[in-house]
């Protein structure tokens, strides 16, 4: 049998956690530098630890949004929700072509919003109105083109 050194097996640890080091800097780096194609930095649990501008495409449940510029639907700055925000994404998914054809896009990411919606609504605080907003985009997936659905919703203060 033979034994390992215990100095060759620290060397090697140190060297993975080295190495794990530098594929955080790079994410970090790409995140940065290139926001469009890699999104908002985010923290091991999901969320964004600070304020950042992206494509709403980048939109994930449970992420806390506004709209920079209201008449531009397709950039949003992602807050940490503790600061001021306007929507929450509180769903999100695909739409089959199927359901597009036969109920319609509205009526298909409509109702795949009405449950977190009322969950939304439910929790909402007295004095306040929930409304709800869907976002959409698509992206081409091989020779498909794939429909995704963000379901937002705001509180109007009454």
């Amino acid at each position: 049998m033979r034994y390992r050194s215990p100095v060759a097996l620290i060397a090697a640890a140190l060297l993975v956690g080295a190495t794990l080091t530098g594929c955080s800097s790079v994410d970090s780096f790409l995140h940065e530098t290139f926001p469009d194609q890699f999104g908002p930095q985010r923290g091991s649990d999901g969320r964004v630890a600070e304020p950042a501008l992206a494509h709403s495409f980048y939109l994930e449940q449970g992420d806390c949004f506004s709209f920079p510029d209201d008449a531009v639907r397709t950039e949003v700055e992602i807050v940490p929700c503790a600061d001021e925000h306007a929507f929450e994404a509180i769903g999100q998914g695909e739409v089959t072509l199927q359901e597009q054809k036969t109920l319609g896009l509205q009526v298909a990411i409509s109702g795949k919003c009405a449950e977190p919606f009322e969950a939304f609504k439910a929790a909402a605080p007295a004095g306040t109105r929930p409304d709800q907003e869907f976002l959409v985009s698509e992206e081409k997936v091989g020779d498909r083109t794939v429909t995704e659905y963000i379901c937002a919703a705001a509180l109007t203060k009454l």
